[in-house]
């Protein structure tokens, strides 16, 4: 969606935010109830804490005093040594690492907006280097014995999960003004999670949660409704860039909410 353009336009930013929010809501139950309450716990709480008051403030800081004019890039490095401290803190107090990324996201969005060669430069760094080795890791643990033999349990977690999401997806974007077509895009682009599926199955087997062969299960449901729900949607139901920016028109035009698009607009029709 980000490099087909569609994340720009309302629709996509609206998928894009119900991604993030089910995502977040995964992690932090799984940081909540497998976490060890303990004094690292503790520990990892009081850091995050102050780490997400001050970042705002430092990381703009070192872009204005340094990332202008230094080639080794500080700001960059100073993002992922943060990351890595609050990494490795969740990960002694048995919580979710990928958790403090979130919360990081989230109070220095305002930064990334301003400076979007930042952004460029984190992602890059993130799916060159870091993404890859993270999904051979996870594949090293898939049992091909197991993947045979649990064939038909596969195939109705598969099922079921398209089931739901169908069920509690479709019937509330339709409520919330989309077309059949849009709907159907919308619900099942919100029917994958192959990153944070990934996550949450790698965690349960590295803290004894589950077992090799659950842990090949659910990885392959996750895959199957990664590849599957997006294919069909890409091939069936995508809708043009023009489509997905009328029902943002059309939606804050019901719930009687304008943005600068909406008054950009009224200005130049009447102008016309």
């Amino acid at each position: 969606m980000i490099e087909g353009g569609f994340s720009d336009t309302a629709m996509g930013k609206m998928i894009l935010a119900a991604c993030f929010i089910t995502d977040f809501g995964t992690v932090l139950a799984l940081g909540t109830f497998f976490a060890n309450y303990n004094l690292w716990l503790l520990l990892f709480l009081i850091v995050t804490l102050v780490v997400l008051w001050f970042m705002p403030r430092w990381t703009q800081s070192i872009i204005t005093r340094l990332g202008a004019t230094q080639v080794s890039e500080p700001e960059v490095k100073f993002i992922f040594f943060v990351l890595f401290l609050l990494g490795a803190l969740a990960t002694m107090a048995k919580s979710e690492a990928v958790l403090p990324a979130y919360l990081l996201g989230l109070v220095v969005a305002g930064v990334f907006l301003r400076d979007k060669t930042l952004v460029r430069r984190m992602r890059s760094i993130a799916f060159a280097v870091f993404t890859p080795f993270y999904f051979i890791k996870a594949g090293l643990y898939v049992s091909l014995p197991a993947l045979w033999s649990g064939l038909l349990v596969i195939t109705l977690f598969l099922a079921l999960k398209m089931v739901t999401k169908i069920a509690g997806v479709f019937p509330l974007a339709r409520l919330h003004y989309m077309k059949v077509k849009e709907a159907s895009y919308a619900t099942l682009l919100m029917a994958t999670g192959l990153t944070f599926g990934t996550i949450s199955s790698l965690y349960g087997l590295q803290n004894g949660i589950i077992d090799q062969n659950q842990y090949t299960i659910l990885v392959s449901v996750v895959i199957l409704s990664a590849f599957v729900p997006t294919l069909i949607a890409q091939q069936f139901f995508q809708p043009t860039v023009e489509m997905m920016h009328a029902w943002g028109h059309v939606y804050r035009k019901r719930m009687r909410v304008l943005n600068v698009e909406d008054l950009e607009d009224n200005i130049y029709t009447k102008s016309a």
